[in-house]
């Protein structure tokens, strides 16, 4: 047994090897279109603009995250799958979800299009800022088109692969199992700063009136979410399945907190704003210490395996604090930190996003509510019971790293990038947790 272990490991091996060893020059290119597509959307004009990046990033992602199972499974276990199975594995496949979500964003740009007459960005914010948010109470034309509300909806169905969200976050975790580790935390941060960005601009900036049905879609992806990634993170036993599972629930994090701001009056002194954060602040500082901290893990596991194999928490990580203390306080500052346990900065994401669910709501355009909203309230509600649940499931990793033998013994080999990696993140982490202050007048200027 063990010694088809060695050889399975020494095939995963030899594969990443081939790979990068025979196409660099593809790779550095995918790598580089997944990087500049999100600086594409944020200078682009127009939906032809925005949904040609979307594709792109699309397709980038694909061929960076090119499943390798196809070439590990052996024909007899190919054959003994179910027609159900076979059917289930396709419709989750890559290439068939990334057709869903173009069409998907497509369909909602023809839909937004057709309701402001134009597919620029500034006449459809314009037209439906007349229409929606006018300066006199008589010219306003009543509630949200439907054409709005259905492109919404189908604008976050569609980004919501990319961005790791439930239901669609099948694709997004297959690649962190059977990627690369260093291929897949690129890949995910990428693909999550990208859907971001769409929506963002689309939705948030460009449709103006539509706020309670923007917000209405982050509660629901965002909810769901949380829940399920803390479900599959106490069901997971490998270093990359529980990144991939955190990952997801941190999506859900991001969401919630740009909800928490979206029908919630800014402060009147603009001078205070940079002190506690507005929602679409926090969720941006959420995504950030979110993608730090999810790296750090995926670090930590090349570090100790060298991407050869992934690591399941009882037989190889148990005792890893008495053999390996650096490896396992790197290890244990990302869980610690994606468990909002204070003073590292993912605490500090929780409090900004509680301190804005309470923050008084607009109603209507007419004026402001005096208590917030109650569907936010009950999004802060499951957030917070779904960090309880991540936070036992990290407390009983670090209790198998830190206060058990050790079942087996590492040789970690070749492994100064990854250690310096890994302690630079984890110290840039502890400093933001307790500097949160100084941190947030850096984030603050960065965003004006």
């Amino acid at each position: 047994m063990l010694a088809l272990t060695d050889q399975h490991s020494r095939g995963e091996t030899a594969i990443e090897q081939t790979f990068f060893e025979s196409a660099p020059v593809q790779f550095a290119v995918l790598i580089l279109i997944c990087a500049v597509c999100p600086v594409m959307t944020v200078m682009a004009d127009s939906l032809e603009t925005v949904f040609l990046a979307s594709a792109a990033s699309l397709l980038g992602a694909g061929n960076l995250l090119r499943e390798d199972r196809s070439a590990r499974r052996s024909n007899e276990a190919e054959v003994e799958r179910s027609r159900v199975q076979l059917l289930a594995g396709q419709l989750q496949s890559r290439r068939t979800v990334g057709f869903f979500s173009g069409f998907c964003v497509a369909t909602a740009f023809v839909f937004l299009g057709s309701l402001a007459g134009s597919s620029s960005l500034e006449t459809i914010r314009t037209t439906l800022q007349e229409s929606y948010r006018p300066e006199r109470a008589d010219l306003l034309v009543g509630d949200g088109s439907v054409l709005g509300v259905t492109a919404i909806v189908l604008l976050f169905a569609g980004c919501a692969s990319a961005f790791g969200l439930f239901p669609m976050h099948g694709v997004v975790l297959n690649g962190f199992e059977s990627s690369h580790a260093s291929i897949a935390a690129t890949t995910a941060v990428l693909q999550r700063f990208q859907a971001s960005i769409v929506l963002w601009k689309v939705t948030v900036v460009a449709m103006p009136g539509f706020e309670s049905t923007i917000q209405l879609m982050c509660i629901v992806f965002g909810t769901a979410s949380c829940l399920s990634g803390s479900i599959l993170a106490c069901r997971g036993e490998s270093l990359r399945g529980l990144a991939g599972n955190l990952w997801m629930t941190w999506g859900g994090v991001v969401l919630v907190a740009a909800a928490t701001g979206m029908t919630s009056q800014p402060p009147a002194v603009s001078e205070t704003l940079w002190q506690f954060p507005s929602g679409l602040a926090t969720a941006l500082f959420s995504l950030l210490i979110s993608s730090f901290a999810m790296c750090l893990l995926l670090t930590c596991e090349r570090w100790l395996f060298s991407g050869a194999q992934s690591a399941d928490f009882p037989e190889d990580v148990t005792g890893l604090g008495r053999q390996h203390g650096v490896v396992a306080f790197a290890v244990g500052c990302s869980l610690l930190t994606l468990s909002v346990v204070p003073p590292l900065p993912g605490f500090w994401c929780a409090v900004f996003i509680t301190g804005n669910a309470f923050l008084p709501g607009v109603e209507s355009a007419e004026g402001a509510a005096l208590i917030p909203e109650a569907s936010v309230l009950t999004a802060l509600l499951l957030l917070l019971i779904s960090m309880l649940i991540v936070a036992a499931r990290s407390v009983h990793f670090l209790s198998l790293m830190f206060h058990h033998e050790p079942i087996r013994r590492f040789d970690i080999r070749d492994g100064k990038f990854p250690a310096i990696a890994s302690l630079t993140i984890a110290g840039v982490l502890l400093w933001i947790g307790i500097n949160v202050g100084t941190a947030l007048t850096w984030f603050h200027r960065l965003l004006l």
